[in-house]
């Protein structure tokens, strides 16, 4: 079994500077994939409450997956969220406060050019609308190239400024591309963090709430047949 938390990052079609498209997932691939897990029964929470029902039941929920997001590009909000509102799937994106409402390259990968994030207010009308948001960091650090000090304050004050601009309590937490050390682990539990999220280098099982892996959506998800193949690991 795979994690029941899937990962997608950006929702639009894939622009003509991008060499590597498996991170895009086009409006239109992601409706038809959120309309086939409503069509086959499958149930939404968003990631902390996921995490409350493997603390209590000491396993996932049957048949239930968690849609999350990384980096809080801006077609999150202008793509996936009317998706999102219109099928009633509740997500949790992971955002990157210093880039909020910033035109950027410091996050998009080597060679692509500047990409739009999400503003301040698209992520309170979001929050507002049961939108959860979790940290991913202050700056995008990859946290096994960073000194100690320098982990802790990414970890801390991220978690800090989200919660000033949702009014919600942050309480989750995803390693930038998924590079966990002890050390960042450590972080993020001293936080106040309720659980923290790997790419594919922790653990399916929930066992350990901070390196949970995450099952990545891809751009070839965007065959039926695979995207099916791939969630009938993750729910079965």
């Amino acid at each position: 079994m795979k994690s029941p938390f899937l990962l997608y990052h950006k929702i639009d079609k894939r622009t003509p500077d991008v060499k590597i498209g498996g991170a895009f997932t086009s409006p239109r691939s992601f409706e038809r994939q959120i309309r086939f897990l409503k069509k086959h029964g499958i149930k939404f929470l968003t990631a902390s409450e996921m995490v409350a029902y493997y603390v209590e039941q000491r396993r996932f929920p049957e048949r239930t997956v968690c849609v999350t997001f990384d980096d809080g590009w801006k077609d999150n909000y202008t793509n996936a969220f009317p998706i999102l509102k219109k099928y009633g799937v509740p997500a949790t994106i992971f955002i990157v406060p210093s880039v909020l409402g910033e035109t950027t390259d410091s996050i998009t990968a080597d060679g692509e050019g500047p990409r739009e994030h999400m503003s301040v207010a698209d992520v309170q009308a979001m929050a507002a609308a049961g939108i959860e948001f979790g940290s991913h960091t202050m700056h995008h650090k990859l946290l096994h190239q960073a000194a100690d000090k320098e982990a802790e304050d990414e970890i801390r004050l991220s978690k800090s400024a989200i919660e000033a601009i949702a009014q919600k309590e942050c309480r989750t937490f995803a390693y930038p591309a998924g590079f966990v050390t002890e050390y960042a682990a450590k972080c993020a539990v001293e936080a106040g963090y309720r659980a923290a999220f790997t790419t594919t280098y922790g653990r399916d099982d929930g066992q350990d709430l901070f390196r949970i892996n995450r099952t990545e959506i891809l751009r070839r998800d965007a065959y039926p047949f695979q995207f099916s193949k791939k969630i009938k690991l993750v729910v079965s």
